[in-house]
């Protein structure tokens, strides 16, 4: 039995998700000496890795938008569980470091005021831990929900999203949200960067819906 002592000094983790102890001496234990969630809930994250491209722009999803993960988003996005955020590339992180290695990453922005209200951007906590400079090139002008208007209005987003003034631009950037739909959001920003000078982009993006494939909109 351990002391008081030792269950401070090194407590058993707890899934971030489900907060069951995260026990157990398999392989997965071994590699991950700290993982953010236990293995019964990771098998539900369930990752596609779907290759697509968005205007031309390779892009890569990690997941389906699947009602799992549509109630982690929201936990984190919605609920402000902070604790979440490095749940989703905990698994991935180190591939995806090297694949988009010498990549600057540009997070698609949230209306400022919504991140004051949640106290963090859910986009720049969930993909920062992949290490990569990070650069806040892009601002939303308004509160524009996309999940609030058809696919019709989501169009409008270009109306409310716009490059900072003075930002430099890198050559190479990683263009970066956490669900892709329409894809209004990307091609505005794919957009505004061709626009000035920028060529090598690519995106990747945390979960893609079903929708665009059956539209065959990307």
């Amino acid at each position: 039995m351990k002391t008081v002592f030792q269950q401070l000094s090194n407590p058993t983790p707890i899934c971030k998700n489900c907060f069951n102890d995260i026990t157990g001496l398999d392989i997965f234990s071994f590699v991950h000496r700290n993982p953010y969630v236990c293995r019964k809930c990771l098998n539900q994250y369930n990752p596609k890795f779907i290759h697509f491209k968005v205007d031309g722009v390779k892009a890569l999803s990690l997941y389906d938008y699947d009602n799992y993960m549509k109630d982690l988003i929201y936990k984190l996005k919605g609920c402000f569980d902070y604790e979440l955020k490095n749940s989703f590339l905990d698994m991935y992180k180190t591939e995806l470091s090297l694949y988009y290695n010498g990549y600057t990453m540009i997070p698609a922005p949230s209306y400022i005021e919504d991140d004051k209200t949640r106290g963090f951007n859910h986009v720049i906590e969930i993909f920062k831990s992949l290490k990569l400079t990070l650069l806040e090139a892009f601002e939303k002008s308004e509160h524009f929900k996309q999940s609030d208007h058809n696919f019709k209005e989501r169009k409008k987003i270009k109306n409310y999203l716009r490059l900072k003034e003075n930002v430099v631009l890198p050559n190479k950037v990683l263009l970066v949200d956490d669900i892709f739909t329409t894809g209004s959001t990307m091609r505005t920003m794919i957009s505004a960067l061709k626009e000035h000078g920028v060529t090598n982009i690519k995106v990747l993006v945390l979960c893609k819906t079903q929708l665009i494939e059956k539209r065959k909109e990307n």
